[in-house]
């Protein structure tokens, strides 16, 4: 991500507490509220007739770790709630006192299995008071494992998102949980106003940007590839390494903005300086060069002066709505910036395009893309992305990206691919380097929960993209009648070059 940024998906866990039960959690008389909700919710279940959870086996050793009235109440809360939940695939809690719980069946749709090894009772609690987010503090704080450390995290992401699928494939099956699914906002309130209060206002993006690119750009360098890309490659054959693949979306890149040596270029979000250093080598046109990051600006300025690039390649610490506009550009490009522009600042983004871009111009964009189905629900909530990763991010849906180009802009469409399921492949890389140079990362200073933030990160997104949930979708724009750019013959085409 350049500002390029991944990011993931939705979640599976999004309400599982009342908002009365929330609030009693956190209040001073938190036990004694709990106590009632806990027996009232008990008698509510019981006495619902149908409501056994046929897809739930328990197995093993009757003994459990529940040793409290919190914690016996929300382990019911969350085994219910994944007994109506999980229908396809299977999804199996053990517990350390011995107890053993099944979730789901395999179906033609999901036959993924994750057995998943609870160590702390405080599991059920993080993910009844926070959901999704919950699931994931109780992952960096260690609460569960898996018995195959590699995959058991990914195949229960991919068991939730396809139970997830499948409910919204059936808006109208009802469980005894259904009235909960209001509470969602309640559930976990702390985190979307603080989404909120990062709204990426001017005087916010920098922060928001610096919370993610300027860890340190040794601590990038030990998961990213030479190219110092981040953001999705492209696989052209099962021998490509990572940084070929990352090459192969450079020159993707280039060839779809169709620049030449007399182009003026905007790079909105420039990360390390890959893309700008290998049009210019290949090009030799004039390059301007934008961001945010303080770390990413003196990295790339290093790289730019190793390859004797000075004359050619201009940078600026700024945000696009601070770039003169009394300079138009011949071509624009983006690559997974856009994510950080926030869906309030959408058309912004596009005005600003607008406003820089030559009336022959060409505007590429790659960015990370939400199903439309999706994007309301999405935008208007946190969760772990948004928490711990990109501060004030939003992945846009394709539909919010062309509804903002046309009305903020003359713009139209000329060229969309989605290259989505390549950015499995390269979290597959990432998470392969990192876990490999752990001790290194360790040794910057960073601890044992920040690995595991990142590999639930890595492992979030993977899942995302393996499942097709989310796109990675490169667009060309233009304004109408550009034959200048784009050619009148019927052969012109935006792949790249066979060489």
């Amino acid at each position: 991500m350049h500002s390029d940024a991944p990011p993931p998906s939705a979640s599976a866990f999004k309400v599982l507490v009342c908002p009365c039960i929330y609030k009693s959690l956190h209040s001073s008389d938190s036990l004694l509220n709990f106590k009632v909700l806990v027996s009232t919710s008990l008698l509510i279940s019981a006495g619902r007739k149908g409501d056994s959870c046929k897809n739930t086996a328990f197995v093993g050793s009757s003994r459990n770790m529940a040793t409290s009235l919190i914690e016996t109440g929300t382990r019911l809360l969350v085994t219910r709630f994944l007994g109506q939940y999980v229908r396809i695939g299977t999804l199996v809690l053990h517990e350390d006192g011995g107890t053993a719980i099944k979730f789901g069946e395999p179906s033609d749709k999901c036959r993924v299995k994750s057995i998943l090894r609870v160590h702390n009772s405080s599991f059920y609690f993080k993910i009844a008071a926070e959901a999704d987010i919950g699931l994931a503090n109780a992952y960096m704080n260690g609460y569960f494992s898996f018995d195959d450390e590699e995959q058991g995290l990914l195949d229960l992401l991919l068991v939730l998102i396809a139970n997830r699928d499948l409910r919204n494939a059936n808006p109208n099956k009802r469980g005894w949980w259904t009235p909960l699914l209001v509470t969602a906002g309640f559930a976990s309130a702390k985190y979307f106003f603080r989404h909120v209060w990062r709204k990426n206002a001017v005087t916010q993006t920098r922060r928001n940007i610096s919370e993610q690119y300027d860890l340190s750009n040794e601590f990038f360098s030990l998961f990213l590839d030479e190219t110092m890309s981040y953001s999705s490659g492209i696989f052209k054959t099962e021998d490509d390494d990572l940084k070929t693949a990352q090459l192969n979306k450079i020159s993707s890149l280039i060839d779809k903005a169709r620049v030449n040596n007399e182009h003026t270029v905007l790079e909105i979000g420039c990360g390390w300086g890959s893309l700008a250093i290998e049009l210019v080598k290949r090009t030799g046109c004039n390059y301007t060069r934008i961001t945010l990051s303080e770390e990413q600006l003196k990295y790339a300025e290093r790289k730019v002066k190793e390859a004797g690039l000075e004359d050619h390649i201009k940078f600026l610490l700024c945000d696009y709505r601070q770039v003169p506009c009394s300079q138009k550009f011949d071509r624009i490009i983006s690559c997974e910036m856009i994510e950080h522009v926030g869906h309030e600042y959408m058309d912004d983004f596009f005005g600003c395009c607008e406003s820089l871009l030559a009336e022959d111009g060409l505007f590429v964009l790659q960015f990370i893309s939400i199903p439309d189905s999706r994007y309301d629900e999405y935008r208007r909530s946190s969760d772990f992305i948004k928490e711990y990763i990109f501060p004030g991010g939003c992945l846009p849906s394709l539909s919010r990206v062309t509804s903002a180009m046309s009305t903020s802009s003359k713009f139209c469409v000329e060229h969309v691919e989605n290259i989505g399921i390549h950015y499995y492949h390269t979290l597959l890389h990432w998470r392969s380097s990192f876990t490999t140079n752990k001790q290194k990362i360790m040794r910057l200073g960073f601890d044992e929960r920040f690995i595991r933030m990142w590999d639930y990160y890595f492992v979030y997104c993977m899942a995302g993209f393996k499942s097709r949930t989310l796109g990675d979708y490169q667009m060309v724009f233009s304004r109408p009648g550009n034959t200048k750019a784009l050619g009148e013959h019927p052969t012109f085409s935006f792949k790249p070059k066979v060489a």
